[in-house]
């Protein structure tokens, strides 16, 4: 072989396996890349053709032509295997073994990626430092299920370090990586890489038309903007991504506005003047819904208003043992049996709820036939009822206790439903205790299932379920003596024998 043909056929190595280690470290293609591969090409056929007579000569040999039956086989295995991975590629297909549905999205993830009619965008963007390939691996193996599920929906990853145009556009200025919907020129930013947030974020890019929901104001109720411990400036952030958060002064204009889908009351400290509980009442007989937040040790004046939706207020103190706040003491309840049948609750099935010094809200006896009523958050038999906090170790009556009811049906002279929700509580909305356990989901799926907004209802959130084997110990000595014992025993004097067999034939 020339020397020339030679040097040529190195060259073609090196910039060969250029190409590949730049890929690995750069961690995907980039378009430098053409330039190395081109050469690796060109100087692999100008070393072939400045000795294409030798070349020749090698294939008329006798032995290379008993050899090329091997060489047939081993091409045909590589263009088998060229195939398989090209097909498992394009054609991405998977399987999902688990109970839980781990590897898989729900029925709703489903439907919110296949009811897409404009392309949408999935972006990722990523600042390089620790943890930054877990958390693209994690995204990307997410949102591969997403892609899958429809045609409209494809996955971008960009470095923010290489597209500042983007990430100002997107206005992604914190964190080490950001995850965003795209349509045209609409936004959603998915807050946290879960199924959850990110079908949250595709319904509520969906939506042509925002629903409103009104917060009563002027008696002492949370602050709707207040970012203390007693403000809902949080609930409120989440809510604004898919409805109209405005304030209702009743005092003011003794009317809710047309546009309502929802009223909030939340934690009054100071009595509704009757006028004004006449005003909501008349909102829920046109059909309007009603979350009441009503704290026990206030003042608030709407006892009146839930029974005429045939539901108590007890005024009392549900307390837990368990739930001891740091600096407060036993003042909390934790609501821990959901109901199965309410869509705001039916995802809520594995942890809990905590209530605030939250009263007991009971069905009144004589609640109209044809109402319907579901318990949708209790406690369980360790909590405890008292009429007082200062006699909770005298007088106390056991659980469970409901904290949250609902109540639906048609007031006489209606002509269509309402449905009202009263909480025992109204702290589990506010800053201090929303972000803890359920509570969010609880706070904004009760909005979403009232507002008649199903859809954005939280997703139930997928635990994986540990297999434990439990194993005495007489059955730990059957499997060791009968299986892992003689198993490889058996294995050593086997190959032994062959060994003697063959080295005697």
């Amino acid at each position: 072989m020339q020397k020339l043909s030679r040097f040529a056929l190195l060259f073609s190595g090196l910039f060969a396996v250029a190409v590949v280690v730049a890929r690995i470290i750069l961690g995907g293609w980039h378009e430098a890349m053409w330039v190395p591969l081109g050469l690796s090409v060109f100087f692999f056929f100008f070393g072939v053709f400045t000795n294409w007579r030798m070349i020749l000569d090698f294939f008329m040999l006798k032995t290379t032509k008993h050899g090329m039956n091997m060489g047939v086989l081993i091409l045909t295995f590589l263009v088998l295997l060229v195939v398989v991975n090209f097909l498992a590629v394009s054609q991405d297909k998977k399987w999902d073994f688990t109970s839980e549905g781990l590897n898989s999205l729900s029925e709703q993830s489903i439907k919110a990626v296949q009811s897409l009619t404009t392309d949408t965008e999935l972006v990722f963007l990523f600042r390089r430092g620790e943890g930054d390939e877990q958390n693209r691996r994690m995204t990307q193996d997410l949102a591969s299920m997403y892609t899958a599920a429809g045609s409209k929906l494809k996955f971008k990853m960009y470095n923010a370090l290489e597209r500042p145009d983007l990430a100002k556009q997107l206005e992604f200025t914190s964190g080490q990586f950001g995850l965003f919907l795209v349509q045209g020129e609409k936004r959603q930013k998915v807050e946290q890489v879960t199924e959850e947030e990110v079908t949250r974020a595709l319904l509520r890019l969906a939506k042509e038309k925002r629903k409103s929901v009104y917060f009563t104001v002027g008696h002492g109720e949370a602050d709707l903007n207040g970012r203390t411990a007693e403000g809902l400036a949080l609930f409120k952030r989440d809510l604004e991504s898919s409805y109209e958060v405005k304030t209702l002064e009743l005092f003011k204009d003794t009317k809710v506005p047309d546009d309502a889908e929802l009223v909030v009351v939340a934690g009054p400290r100071q009595k509704f003047l009757p006028a004004e509980a006449d005003a909501l009442f008349e909102y829920a007989k046109r059909g309007g819904s009603l979350i009441l937040g009503l704290d026990p040790d206030a003042e608030h004046g709407l006892e009146g208003l839930a029974k005429k939706f045939g539901i108590e207020y007890q005024g009392n103190y549900v307390l837990d043992p368990r739930a001891m706040i740091p600096g407060r003491g036993n003042v909390a309840a934790l609501g821990t049996n959901f109901s199965s049948t309410a869509e705001a609750t039916r995802p809520l099935t594995q942890g809990y709820a905590v209530f605030l010094l939250s009263s007991a809200i009971n069905k009144s006896p004589d609640a109209p036939k044809d109402f319907r009523f579901d318990d949708l958050v209790k406690t369980d038999e360790r909590a405890i009822g008292t009429p007082s906090l200062e006699m909770a170790n005298r007088m106390q009556r056991p659980g469970p206790h409901t904290l949250m009811l609902s109540a639906k049906g048609k007031l006489p002279g209606a002509e269509k439903e309402f449905e009202v929700v009263v909480a025992g509580d109204s702290d589990f909305m506010r800053n201090e205790m929303y972000r803890g356990s359920l509570n969010r989901d609880l706070a904004t799926n009760m909005v979403s299932a009232l507002a008649k907004d199903t859809d954005l209802v939280s997703i139930k959130p997928k635990m994986p379920k540990g297999t434990a084997l439990y194993v005495t110990n007489t059955q730990l000595m059957i499997i060791l003596f009968a299986f892992c014992l003689p198993v490889p025993i058996l294995s050593f004097f086997m190959s032994g024998f062959l060994w003697w067999r063959r080295k005697s034939a």
